[in-house]
């Protein structure tokens, strides 16, 4: 199947170089783009002994829509994308993407969007260990339906909100990070400085429930056996964002907010956490520039030794474009991971530290072709056994812009 895909690419990236003419660009309303890619990775399971290596390859097809209508825009990216491994084949699958957008504007007071999107992908094997090869294929699908609102009331002030439906639905059970649905409702203000600068205040509150699980509750199995598997649960968040422009080439992106999530039947999986992000632009030549970042975040993560993580990480993304034609990508993740919330007191405390290091070129040798090739190193340590892992992985990929 993938031999079969790649000779198709290959046909279509002919056929393109002698009929450049029928190629669309960025400005486009109606864009196709083509691609395939291979990539090796020596420990496709993270496994810290009996490391697997694989190469999966993958073709995709996207179909793009940008479509402006008086005060109104419509936009479309819509992927398929078939992913084959050589030697896991029973880890094949396809998968359909999108992003859709209606940027809507009443008047030039009261503007907005409706949104839709939809990922599919194989839960990564860094939090998902499966016990047996029949259960690796777990593929997540989330879709995210938004609808916001933004009304200039006057000067700077604006009063903003919105609505979202998330939901997070496995083809396998993924008992740390199981399917949910989560229905929020926002609201709060933002004042926007003639420079550009902005403040936002934000209260989000919303009420999830899990799709796939069964509710087993103390009368039936009592503690400490009970794995206190709750399916309704209460999320509340209370945000500010921040945005100032320093210099021209320069720009501060803060957020901070206080997330607390509270389970209906069993408390002990309550978690209440300040959370946030502050990214550092800067951009001192116009071939040159630098996206750096500081961030802590929470997430559920639910056994019997833990409840939720938090996160605490840095990152670093440096360009240079070399070439008016060819650019070069380094990136480096930093992330501390501290596992609480366990069901028992007195067991060990799970901390696991991971990194991230990759190095990418992409190459545009005509307006309608890019490729691109990247080398990844993945690893972790962990104050658990067999927890620790390392991974190389090399990718090359090409992608046509019709």
């Amino acid at each position: 199947m993938v031999k079969i895909s790649l000779r198709h690419f290959c046909g279509c990236l002919l056929a393109v170089g002698v009929l450049p003419d029928v190629l669309a660009d960025a400005g486009d309303t109606f864009n196709i783009y083509l691609a395939a890619g291979a990539q090796q990775d020596s420990n496709l399971f993270r496994q810290s002994r009996n490391e697997q290596s694989d190469t999966l390859q993958t073709t995709s097809l996207t179909l793009g829509l940008n479509k402006p209508l008086a005060q109104q825009l419509f936009s479309l990216d819509a992927t398929l994308v078939d992913y084959r491994f050589t030697k896991n084949d029973y880890l094949d699958y396809r998968a359909t993407n999108y992003n859709a957008a209606w940027n809507w504007a009443l008047t030039h007071r009261l503007t907005g969007v409706l949104s839709l999107s939809q990922t599919e992908v194989q839960n990564s094997f860094v939090d998902y260990q499966a016990t047996t090869a029949q259960t690796r294929r777990n593929i997540a699908r989330t879709n995210v339906n938004r609808l916001t609102a933004e009304w200039r009331v006057m000067g700077g002030w604006q009063l903003v909100g919105g609505l979202t439906n998330n939901q997070l639905v496995n083809t396998d059970t993924f008992r740390q990070q199981g399917g949910y649905e989560l229905n929020t409702w926002e609201l709060g203000g933002k004042y926007v400085w003639p420079a550009g600068n902005y403040l936002q205040l934000l209260q989000r509150e919303g009420n999830g429930e899990y799709k796939d699980r069964q509710l087993v509750g103390f009368d039936s199995v009592p503690a400490p056996f009970n794995p206190q598997y709750d399916n309704a649960f209460r999320q509340i968040e209370t945000e500010a964002r921040l945005f100032v422009p320093l210099t021209g080439k320069t720009s501060v992106t803060g957020r901070l907010a206080r997330q607390s999530r509270e389970h209906e039947h069993f408390s002990q999986r309550d978690y209440a956490a300040n959370v946030g992000r502050l990214d550092f632009n800067w951009q001192p030549a116009g071939r040159l520039s630098l996206v750096a970042g500081l961030r802590r975040e929470v997430a559920a993560y639910q056994d019997f030794s833990s409840s939720y993580y938090l996160s605490n990480g840095v990152s670093l993304k440096p360009s240079w474009q070399m070439t008016p034609k060819t650019t070069m990508r380094l990136n480096y993740d930093w992330q501390a991971r501290n596992y609480e919330g366990a069901l028992a007191s007195g067991s060990t405390e799970r901390k696991d530290t991971l990194q991230t290091v990759s190095l990418g070129i992409d190459w545009n040798p005509q307006r309608w072709l890019t490729l691109s090739t990247t080398y990844q190193r993945d690893a972790r340590n962990s104050s658990r056994e067999n927890l620790d892992f390392k991974a190389n992985i090399l990718s090359l990929n090409a992608r046509l812009n019709f």
